[in-house]
């Protein structure tokens, strides 16, 4: 899926091809399988929540209007993690996650930057495979977005009750 950015009637074919069921939605299995045959093998998981951060009506679904942004979002993850991936190891290693998500912003420190790294390298080999740098990608996405939610007024830290945190945690993973 990934490569120049595609002109309409290319996007139109590629929709088409994945929704084998042809009712102009993709769902989270005909996604993956397109995904797979990049060789992008995510979780099912993942994809679903590829598809909820992509899903503007809240269907569950892909529609070929939230196609083309879901498409240029994962051209844009492989691009950064080509990137950083400084010594061209197919992987990025601590140091190069942390540049990553300092030039997207994000200020962790150490402890905040250890978890997370840890989180998404399951195998602690040290680096993190494309997949795990998407997967890495969705959950700051997600954290930014719900976080926001609550910091109305744009303080940097919010006060939640367990309510609250459980549907925090909910939509970051």
């Amino acid at each position: 899926m990934a490569g120049a950015c595609p002109n309409p009637h290319q996007l139109r074919k590629w929709f088409e091809a994945i929704d084998k069921d042809g009712n102009n939605e993709l769902t989270a299995v005909e996604l993956q399988a397109a995904l797979q045959l990049g060789n992008l093998n995510f979780s099912l998981a993942t994809v679903a929540h590829i598809i909820r951060i992509h899903d503007r009506t809240g269907s569950g679904t892909i529609k070929f209007e939230e196609f083309g942004k879901l498409h240029e979002f994962l051209t844009n993850v492989q691009q950064s993690f080509e990137y950083f991936d400084k010594d061209r190891s197919n992987s990025l290693n601590y140091n190069e996650i942390q540049c990553a998500l300092q030039h997207a912003g994000y200020k962790l420190d150490p402890p905040a930057l250890k978890v997370v790294f840890n989180r998404f390298d399951p195998s602690r080999s040290g680096a993190l495979q494309l997949t795990e740098f998407l997967a890495l990608t969705l959950f700051m996405r997600s954290a930014t977005a719900t976080f926001n939610a609550f910091d109305s007024n744009h303080a940097g830290t919010i006060s939640v009750n367990f309510n609250q945190f459980l549907y925090c945690s909910a939509h970051c993973i």
